[in-house]
């Protein structure tokens, strides 16, 4: 590939991220259900808010319970977070690609 064809495509990838704005990365855990035993000793199942997990630190994990009314919010987040991911690692890809060329230049 062009020196100066991956050097493009290097800033517009950077430009295309920074213009993300507010992102999250992590997994939103919806559907679970807690139990608790009534006094009759029957057993009662509810629903509980959902968990969105995250990487606080190098190998450290949080985890943060979200509110209903929260949760589009938050996927859209999630969502971004995603797209910025994919963007740096093709960042990455591009940036090897232009270090790595040896070729002598004609």
């Amino acid at each position: 590939m062009d020196e100066r064809l991956i050097v493009g495509q290097l800033r517009d990838i950077a430009a295309e991220a920074e213009a993300i704005g507010p992102y999250l990365e992590g997994h939103l855990l919806g559907g679970k259900r807690a139990k608790y035993t009534k006094k009759d000793g029957s057993v009662s199942v509810y629903p509980t808010a959902p968990v969105l997990q995250y990487r606080a630190a190098h190998g450290k994990r949080k985890s943060k319970r979200i509110p209903a009314d929260r949760v589009a919010r938050v996927k859209r987040l999630l969502e971004a977070g995603k797209r910025r991911r994919d963007l740096l690692e093709r960042h990455r890809e591009l940036s090897a690609e232009l270090a790595l060329d040896f070729k002598k230049k004609a």
